[in-house]
């Protein structure tokens, strides 16, 4: 819902953009001025999350938060909010990211070791998966960036390097163990990972960027704010059609 309202808001306001190049796809690509613009209306003016996690509570001493997943709240570790923002924050100040926001980074597949999966998960009620897998300290993230950024961006040729980094760091694996980021080998398609080899998709994580979110940062002296959601997870899909199984 969120893509949607941003992509149609992004089509009127660049669809007549002088100079724009030919090659971009404006329904899906955009040069990284349009991103960095997009982005600023999405932190002043866009809209938060339909369902943020209440995580103020891990910042008054709590252990743990309300989320809400699959239609009903349930109790997740302040923990995994905590190494979650040292995900984003090292992604940011290392370049592999530079919003967090649907046109760059938006969201985590969270995956578990296949063994472990076998182990403990398999067998278990598929309305039980993520909120264990939460609390596992196997647990993983890959995160995709750049994701709609224009391949040949011609407005901004002086940033060509940075450009290249930004894309070719588009696969970033983060961990819950306080192990530091792995950055995957780009894809030679340029197209994101699925997940991680060798691991089992039990979830997405959802986050935003908003000036009223409830997680605060600082990268390179500037305050980020945001928030994060379990409540878009397999919209419109059936619990049978829901891909917790391995790849």
């Amino acid at each position: 819902m969120i893509r949607q309202a941003l992509s149609a808001t992004l089509l009127i306001v660049f669809a007549s953009s002088p100079g724009r190049p030919s090659d971009v796809d404006s329904t899906w690509q955009f040069t990284s001025r349009e991103i960095e613009i997009a982005y600023r209306y999405q932190e002043l003016f866009g809209s938060r999350l339909s369902h943020p996690a209440r995580t103020m509570s891990c910042f008054h001493g709590q252990k743990e938060f309300t989320a809400l997943y699959d239609g009903r709240d349930f109790l997740v570790p302040c923990h995994f909010v905590i190494q979650t923002t040292r995900h984003l924050k090292q992604m940011l100040e290392s370049g592999a990211a530079r919003y967090l926001f649907p046109l760059d980074a938006d969201h985590a597949h969270l995956a578990i070791p296949a063994e472990r999966w076998r182990e403990k998960y398999s067998t278990l009620p598929v309305e039980q998966i993520l909120p264990e897998a939460l609390r596992d300290p196997t647990l993983v993230a890959l995160y995709h960036t750049a994701e709609h950024l224009a391949i040949g961006d011609h407005q901004n040729d002086d940033q060509g390097d940075a450009l290249n980094q930004w894309r070719a760091k588009r696969n970033v694996v983060g961990f819950f163990d306080g192990r530091p980021l792995k950055v995957l080998p780009p894809l030679p398609s340029g197209e994101g990972h699925d997940i991680p080899e060798q691991h089992a998709n039990v979830g997405t994580l959802n986050f935003l960027a908003h000036r009223l979110g409830e997680i605060v940062f600082s990268v390179n002296g500037k305050a980020i704010s945001f928030d994060v959601s379990f409540a878009d997870d397999f919209r419109g899909v059936a619990p049978e059609e829901r891909n917790f199984s391995l790849p």
